[in-house]
C-alpha cells in the first residue's frame, strides 16, 4: 500500500509528519485528513483558538502533494 505524509502548514510554519501512513486508496486518506483537522479544530475552539489559517497538507512517498484540507473548511 502507498504511503502518505499528513502535514500541518500555517502561519507559524510546518508540522512535518515523519511517519505517514499506509492508505489502499484516495478515499481512506481523504477520510483520514479530514477526521484529524476537525478534531484538530474542535480542541482548538475549545481552548479559545480558531482555524488561524492552518490547512492539512498530504504528501505521497514520491512528495507528490496529493491532497489540501483547510482547517476552516471542517
Amino acid at each position: 500500500m502507498p504511503m502518505y505524509y499528513f502535514q500541518i502548514h500555517g502561519p507559524d510554519g510546518t508540522v512535518v509528519d515523519d511517519e505517514g501512513g499506509d492508505f489502499a486508496d484516495m478515499a481512506g486518506v481523504r477520510e483520514e485528513a479530514t477526521t484529524a483537522v476537525r478534531e484538530m479544530v474542535a480542541d482548538g475552539i475549545r481552548s479559545g483558538k480558531g482555524p488561524n489559517g492552518r490547512e492539512m497538507r498530504v504528501a505521497d512517498d514520491t512528495g507528490k502533494l496529493v491532497l489540501t484540507v483547510p482547517f476552516r473548511d471542517a
